[in-house]
């Protein structure tokens, strides 16, 4: 039966073309929507994705915040990473270079943890090691492996007070972890740094341990969400709760309706597009099979099956999918080629802003083949309906 559909095919051949073509016309416009819509949103959540801060949310006042926030929190699935905050004017340290006394680097002190986003591939560090930015590192003229000196000073009753704390440079921050000149260390430095200002610490005081740290109440704290999409949640919750924070969540969440609007776009389009050639292709079909009703009563009377006659429009149909298919995976790669070179480096960077896969010319197949088999059913139905004494009724 499949060369008998196939020859009958090639006998129409411009019949055949036609319908292909006809298929490719409507496919191919929808392959290269749809990949755009996976160039440009793939190629913005990718750049989020590749900036830690993208899933960052910092909170932006001091509040005085008790340990059981920060265990609830840190419980949350959603939240893949929190570290308490001490006070903003606390959180800023003089660096020395030890051999250059007096010509210190003032930079901002921020708390790391094991598995901090912004400091990929560290493990826990010790109180006397620090992670700096790289311009710290240039304008102190330290390497990493060096020491460098980190004070911090008050006045008490009339007399200039120094805490000072010798520390190791172990690595050098990305670029995107710090925005400005800073400087990394664990919790128990920054505890340190507050209580001496607050003149709760002596002069020669030193860090403490990480647990007895975590259990006293902080002023705020900088949390990274699991997932892009978690951050606008979160960002909300907190400020419903009262916590002013400073997040990406609206670039996030202008994202995430970017994708959900390309998708109802590309739904509607390939739902009209997509309905209106499966009718025209089923109606197509129905019409062979009534303009070759002798020539199937014939097969039929020839001792062909009711189950072959009901197959050969279902032949035909994915032959006419797969065809167009063809056709429209070629056409849309060509114009995605035609867009990225167009808009290479102006909307997603180096990402290509039209993505084809070979998943995606699966899939366009696919579907395509499914849809065509079902627009074909009726006029299979039709065609094994028909009774072998029509191929009697004239000559």
């Amino acid at each position: 039966m499949l060369r008998l559909a196939l020859a009958d095919l090639w006998h129409e051949r411009v019949l055949f073309l036609c319908s292909a073509l006809g298929c490719a016309a409507v496919l191919a416009p929808l392959i290269v929507l749809f990949g755009l819509r996976q160039g440009v949103v793939a190629g913005l959540r990718a750049e989020l994705l590749e900036d830690p801060r993208a899933r960052e949310i910092v909170s932006v006042v001091n509040r005085t915040l008790e340990p059981a926030l920060f265990e609830r929190l840190a419980a949350d699935p959603r939240i893949a990473f929190i570290v308490p905050r001490t006070r903003a004017l606390s959180a800023t340290i003089l660096l020395e270079h030890p051999d250059r006394p007096g010509s210190g680097l003032r930079v901002e002190l921020l708390p790391t943890a094991p598995g901090d986003p912004l400091l990929p591939g560290r493990g826990a560090m010790a109180a006397d090691e620090m992670v700096l930015s790289a311009t710290a590192l240039q304008r102190l003229g330290v390497a990493v492996g060096g020491g460098v000196v980190a004070s911090v000073a008050r006045s008490r009753e009339g007399r200039r007070e120094v805490l000072s704390l010798p520390m190791r440079v172990v690595a050098e921050a990305p670029s995107s972890a710090a925005l400005r000149d800073a400087a990394f260390a664990t919790l128990p430095v920054l505890l340190l740094t507050e209580d001496f200002l607050d003149g709760t610490a002596a002069p020669d005081a030193r860090p403490g341990g990480e647990e007895e740290a975590r259990r006293r109440p902080f002023a705020g704290f900088r949390l990274h969400a699991a997932r892009l999409e978690d951050v606008p949640a979160l960002d909300r919750e907190f400020r419903v709760a009262g916590i002013e924070v400073a997040s990406r969540a609206e670039a996030v969440a202008g994202l995430l309706r970017l994708d959900r609007n390309l998708a109802l776009l590309f739904l509607t389009i390939a739902g009209a597009g997509g309905l209106g050639y499966l009718v025209s292709l089923g109606v197509g079909l129905w019409a062979q099979v009534e303009r070759k009703r002798r020539d199937l009563a014939l097969l039929a009377l020839l001792g062909l099956r009711r189950r072959a006659l009901l197959a050969l429009p279902l032949i035909q149909a994915g032959a006419v999918a797969l065809a167009g298919a063809a056709l429209a995976v070629a056409i849309a790669a060509g114009v995605a080629g035609v867009l990225n070179r167009a808009f290479a480096g102006s909307v997603t960077g180096d990402r290509p802003v039209c993505l084809l896969t070979h998943a995606m010319a699966a899939g366009a197949a696919g579907v395509t083949l499914l849809g065509a088999l079902l627009a074909a059913v009726l006029a299979g139905l039709r065609a094994g309906a028909v009774p072998p004494a029509e191929g009697l009724s004239e000559g």
